[in-house]
């Protein structure tokens, strides 16, 4: 199943959110319960890898895994996607967006 959680919508001059209230009282309550990293110890990660701006954020639940989907563009205009198991916070995988 391939069922989007949250969708973030982040710009440059601030964040904005797109949330529905079903899914983000299910993100709080996977915070609360430890069952999920917070997307700022993910987000410290990306930042390691990549500088630039951040495009979108989506926890995603995919083959019963919660899995955190970052777009960031760097400073070249490269866009880069970035996928994070959202209970272990580690890197699963890395590609340019072409």
């Amino acid at each position: 199943m391939n069922r989007p959680l949250i969708a973030l919508m982040l710009f440059a001059a601030g964040t904005g959110s797109v949330v529905a209230d079903d899914d983000h009282e299910r993100v709080r309550r996977l915070l609360e319960q430890g069952r999920i990293v917070p997307f700022e110890q993910i987000l410290e990660q990306v930042r390691s890898r990549h500088a630039g701006r951040l495009l979108e954020v989506e926890l995603e639940e995919k083959d019963q895994r919660l899995i955190y989907e970052i777009e960031i563009v760097d400073p070249e205009g490269v866009v880069w996607e970035l996928k994070y198991d959202a209970v272990s916070g580690m890197l699963i995988k890395e590609e340019k967006d072409d």
